[in-house]
This record gives C-alpha cells, structure tokens and sequence, in this order.
C-alpha cells in the first residue's frame, strides 16, 4: 500500500492509499465510502482485489480520517462539494494514471449517491453501489422510521449548533462530520425526493451514467432497506441496472448489516462483489 496527499481545486488535500497489484492492472477501481467512514474500513477488500490484478484507490474525504483538519469548527465543505470536488480530483487522477485500463467505481452507502453528481462521472467504465440508498425518513418501517427522524430533527440540528460540527464520534454514529456537509445531508434526508429536491440538475448529472451498474442490498442492513436501495438505484436510468438482495443465511453467515460486506469474516459476501466487478472489465 502507498500513501500520500492529493491536492485538490478547493484548496485542501485528500489522503490517498493505493494497492498495486504484482503484474500490470487488468482495471483501476475507485471505493468511495460511507458518510463519516474511513477509508481503512476498504483496506482489506482492497488488498483482495489487489491480488485479483487490480490496482484500488481508497481516499478520505474532506474532514474524514486523515483528510482531517485540526478543527472541524473552521472548515467547511458540503455533500456536494465531496462529489464535484473530491470524487471530481480521485477520478481525474486515476484516469491520468491509467489512461489505459477502464475505471470501475465502487460506492457504499452515500459514495454511491455522490457518484451521481460527479461532473465527470461519465468516464466511469462501470459502478458498483453496495448499500447505497436515498435518505428520506419516511421511506423507513416501524421505530427505525421514527429513529431516522429523530437524527434529522433533534440530534443532528441541536448537536451541530452546540459544537459547531457533527459529533458523529460522540453520538456513536459515525465520525465527525463537517458543519455543511452535515447540514446538507439533514436537509437531503428531509425531503421526499432526497437529494433531488436539492442540488441543481441532480437528474442530468445521474443521466450521464449510461454504464453497466450493479447494486447490492442486504436483508439486515437497517440503514440501506431493500427498497431505499431500489430508489436510488432507480434514478441511475441511463445506466444498465443490475439489483442483487442478499440474504445472510444464504451465505452461512449471521449478519451482513451496512458496513459487513467489507470486513474479512465476510468473504462470501466479498466474492458476489469481485464478480460483479469482473462483469464490468
């Protein structure tokens, strides 16, 4: 694995990690993760494909991990600017590298949602979304649904206000999250087209993905259900979608949940992934 910075046109720099494969790379792929993950949760699955011949980049977003300031009271990024900016500068790098070789772009949970609003995600050769869904609470069952409205409501207004950011770490929820970004996804969440109510020509930054695109959803994972995974997969309507539901038992294992698929204790779940990415190069 290699580490360094990447610069980037707002002014701040990513940590970047690159896994090389031993021969020359038969695909580039780019994992852009969950909100408030990092980009460590990657690693391992990383290293797995990087012995399948591919080379994988893995990165933390602005405010995340290593791309981390010393204060998230003074820095501001947003949602957005995570995807015309940061996924924007990873892709560009990785198409400059590898000009040569397609570039398959992995998204769990939100990195599969910004994907959508790339500028440049047209030069995506194939997506591959893992739990990625829309937010809007009332798309959820039960006490979950009233859970998911207490975060956007109660927890995440009141506790921005009184800290200046998201303390995600506090709460027990994520990692720290950046005053915007945090307030932008809030109001995603609230609205019933989530984030096409929001970002300005949403539809036709997605209708630039005319790619295939597989999706996976899994039966525990309380924060992607199945059909919140279906919406947003929904409005990827240029691309040729593929659905795949798993159910844990099928795989003789206990849980997949929303962050499972990428642990080592899972890799059957890791193989219905690798061969949704051989289908794309």
């Amino acid at each position: 694995m290699h580490e360094y910075k990447l610069s980037t046109p707002l002014g701040h720099s990513l940590s970047v990690s690159a896994f090389e494969p031993k021969e020359s790379a038969k695909a580039a792929i780019m994992i852009c993760s969950a909100t408030g993950v990092k980009q460590s949760l990657y690693y391992k699955f990383s290293q797995f494909l990087a012995t399948q011949g591919y080379i994988v980049y893995t990165f933390d977003y602005a405010g995340i991990g290593q791309s981390k300031p010393d204060s998230l009271r003074r820095f501001n990024i947003s949602a957005s600017q995570w995807a015309n900016n940061d996924i924007e500068s990873i892709l560009k790098m990785i198409k400059t590298k590898h000009s040569d070789i397609p570039l398959v772009a992995l998204g769990h949970s939100i990195g599969g949602q910004l994907l959508g609003l790339v500028p440049s995600n047209s030069k995506i050769d194939g997506i591959v979304l893992v739990a990625s869904q829309m937010g809007y609470w009332k798309m959820w069952k039960g006490l979950q649904k009233y859970a998911m409205a207490f975060l956007w409501y109660v927890a995440m207004p009141l506790s921005i206000k009184i800290k200046g950011y998201f303390p995600g770490k506090l709460l027990g929820s994520s990692e720290d999250l950046p005053k915007n970004m945090a307030v932008e996804w809030q109001s995603w969440c609230k609205s019933p087209n989530y984030l096409f109510d929001k970002v300005d020509a949403a539809d036709e930054k997605f209708n630039q993905i005319n790619t295939p695109l597989y999706s996976f959803s899994a039966e525990d994972d309380k924060f992607a259900p199945q059909n919140v995974v279906d919406w947003i997969s929904q409005r990827y309507k240029k691309a040729q979608v593929t659905r795949i539901h798993l159910i844990p038992q099928d795989f003789n294992l206990k849980s997949i949940g929303h962050f499972g698929y990428f642990r080592s204790d899972k890799k059957a779940v890791w193989q219905q992934m690798f061969e949704a990415i051989e289908k794309l190069v």
